[in-house]
């Protein structure tokens, strides 16, 4: 039985449905895995036969996916490599968020970079002591079967693009990587346009990148020249937010 979609606004399905509508035993990584039940953006592939590998820093969300019978890896992901470093986990309290509470997932990272902090100044943090690993160093040492990525999701509260550089594209070749880009950052873009992907589809908070090889030349323009127009939009945003900040200061 196939499992119902659970990635935010649908993604998981939408990616299903255009790239692997009959494709089984693919592998999807996702790092960031919270839990099992709620917001999963693997649950959909894994009830489709696919090799899912989770990994997750949360010792009470490792339990969880365990207890339903997953393999999951205890570690923090980023492009350096530490043991029992500080790790921030973000105690949500059940805060309402759709059709769901959340509870460590919203802000828990290994730090709270100051981007997030302002949008929520009254965060409650404890500190945990995790181990972090490169994501080849991981895929070296547990999966040394996968050759390719098929779907490559990330959703690490603002260190996704560390997660990006601590991965050898030229040898996983990820098909399609699904990023949270929660404050709506260009420079996931930009990061990913110089790795030879192209940004697919945006559906807040996620941006969905696909290898450009993938896709006919014809999309690939009508992609990029969407992605030029979206990019000068949130360049004229930026600098509308920047001068309204500057004016709001100026005044007495």
């Amino acid at each position: 039985m196939t499992a119902a979609s659970q990635g935010e606004g649908g993604i998981d399905l939408l990616v299903q449905q255009r790239f692997f509508p009959e494709a089984k035993g693919r592998v999807f990584v996702e790092v960031g895995a919270a839990r099992p039940d709620y917001l999963s953006m693997s649950a959909l592939f894994r009830s489709s036969g696919w090799k899912v590998l989770l990994v997750e820093p949360n010792p009470e969300f490792c339990a969880l996916h365990r207890a339903a019978g997953h393999e999951v890896l205890q570690y923090a992901c980023a492009d350096f490599e530490a043991d029992d470093l500080s790790f921030s986990v973000v105690d949500s309290r059940g805060e309402a968020y759709r059709d769901g509470h959340v509870s460590f997932e919203s802000f828990s990272a290994i730090s709270v970079k100051d981007s997030y902090r302002r949008l929520r100044p009254d965060l409650e943090i404890r500190q945990i002591p995790v181990q972090v690993r490169r994501l080849d160093t991981l895929l070296r040492s547990h999966a040394p079967d996968v050759e390719k990525i098929d779907i490559l999701s990330v959703d690490v509260e603002g260190w996704e693009l560390e997660v990006l550089k601590g991965l050898s594209m030229d040898r996983y070749r990820p098909t399609v990587i699904i990023l949270e880009n929660f404050l709506d950052d260009p420079g996931y873009s930009q990061y990913l346009a110089r790795a030879g992907y192209v940004l697919w589809r945006r559906s807040s908070p996620n941006d969905v990148y696909v290898r450009a090889e993938e896709l006919s030349p014809a999309f690939r323009f009508v992609l990029r020249t969407f992605t030029g127009a979206m990019t000068v939009a949130r360049r004229i945003r930026a600098a509308v937010l920047r001068t309204t900040r500057a004016a709001r200061k100026r005044r007495p």
